[in-house]
């Protein structure tokens, strides 16, 4: 215990020198303003620059005004992880939220579909395109409407059809095209 407390002090010390190396000044409010916040750099390092990193969503977050940890990872929920933490963990394993979770700010899957109406980026090898957030309603799609087997917020984005590729093998999206009792 007394390791783990002196890894805090350090890291909150640490925290409030390098807080303004970390991003852009923040105002009074944003969560990165915080020391507590700040000492998410210390452990976890290549996510906190993720927000900086224009290829990723973490960073179009970023500059949307949800430029702290704590925007999606609150307090609450990061206790039980770092209960017994005393060292900057060699692999952290991804959190997985909800539909429900994005949707808060996002709005609902109607309206995403509505957004998305035109969008081309589910197209198979023949051509027929698929709304990303209005997939048909089966049992696969239902279980595979996590938004982050798309959208990854501090990696590197998948190819657009990688993930739907998984189930459509043959790059086809019309399931009759190999498997006659589907529709």
């Amino acid at each position: 215990m007394r390791k783990y407390s002196i890894y805090c002090f350090l890291a909150g010390g640490l925290a409030l020198l390098g807080s303004a190396a970390i991003a852009a000044p923040k105002p009074p409010n944003s969560p990165l303003a915080t020391p507590a916040a700040a000492g998410c750099s210390i452990c976890h390092t290549k996510y906190v620059q993720s927000m900086k990193d224009n290829g990723l969503l973490a960073s179009k977050h970023a500059k949307a005004g949800l430029d702290g940890c704590e925007s999606c990872h609150d307090q609450e929920s990061l206790k039980k992880p770092h209960e017994q933490a005393t060292t900057p963990p060699v692999v952290i394993r991804a959190r997985r939220y909800s539909q429900d979770f994005c949707l808060k700010c996002h709005g609902s899957l109607e309206e995403l579909a509505k957004k998305t109406a035109n969008s081309k980026v589910l197209t198979d090898d023949q051509g027929k395109t698929i709304n990303p957030h209005d997939l048909p309603k089966t049992p696969a799609h239902m279980k595979a409407g996590d938004c982050a087997n798309c959208h990854r917020m501090h990696k590197k984005p998948m190819e657009p059809n990688e993930f739907c590729y998984g189930c459509h093998h043959k790059k086809v999206y019309a399931c009759k095209e190999c498997h006659a009792d589907k529709k």
